[in-house]
């Protein structure tokens, strides 16, 4: 029986505007080396992953072959892929390249992550990926522990929500490949737009599991998270 192949679609097609930068966030160093290569290296690490979409920035392909690919010596397949429009444009090209590269399996797992997302950890990753292959869907989120305070539109608190059950979702969102691409199909059909990939399947009708998720596994956006993240490097 043909092993089903596991494949990681980090998305890194943004601008990275937030950074108020010339250089994208992602190609941006911690401590000399690339956030996007870090957050490569996360995945090439893992024996549950097999392949690697990296989407990016148009007319980015020599760049990213020349200083985030090459320079590093993953051992997995890479996948060069060009964004589009929006992230969920962006994610779509990725699941297109997956869908391409290899058979229809009902057990192929997909993760997708953030390209700036560089601190997942391992456990994670496989973590996501045994809960996916039980239920279908899976994501890591982080138990909101603050007061959530609902306003309007003049910044006048309207009430305060109740926390119980209110979670932080993060990435890697892991999907089974064939559920995943319903979940964009039925998107496309009924024009929703997510704010993230598990918003799609929920859409759908489906459910979506959680794991733990955790503080360390930060999204680079801004100068501030930037500093964090190099002050988390010299703690693991």
């Amino acid at each position: 029986m043909r092993q089903s192949q596991n494949f990681a679609i980090l998305v890194a097609a943004g601008k990275g505007l937030r950074m108020g930068l010339e250089t994208k966030k992602q190609y941006l160093s911690l401590d000399k080396i690339p956030i996007l290569a870090r957050t490569i290296m996360a995945f090439d690490m893992c024996d549950q992953v097999h392949e690697i979409v990296l989407v990016i920035p148009k007319h980015d392909h020599v760049y990213c072959k020349q200083n985030i690919i090459d320079p590093f010596g993953f051992t997995k397949q890479i996948h060069l892929v060009e964004g589009g429009t929006q992230r969920q444009d962006s994610v779509l090209n990725g699941l297109k390249k997956v869908y391409d590269t290899t058979p229809l399996d009902k057990q192929t797992i997909v993760l997708i992550h953030d390209g700036v997302r560089p601190f997942v950890d391992q456990e994670m990753i496989k973590a996501c990926i045994k809960k996916a292959i039980e239920y279908g869907a899976c994501i890591p989120a982080v138990k909101i522990t603050e007061t959530i305070k609902q306003a309007n539109s003049d910044l006048q608190v309207e009430k305060t929500i109740n926390r119980q059950f209110l979670y932080t979702a993060q990435t890697p969102q892991t999907f089974k490949l064939d559920l995943i691409l319903r979940a964009f199909d039925h998107a496309i059909k009924t024009c929703f737009s997510g704010t993230d990939d598990a918003s799609l399947v929920e859409h759908l009708g489906d459910k979506v599991m959680i794991i733990n998720g955790s503080k360390q596994n930060i999204k680079i956006t801004t100068k501030e998270d930037l500093v964090f993240g190099k002050q988390l490097l010299k703690s693991i």
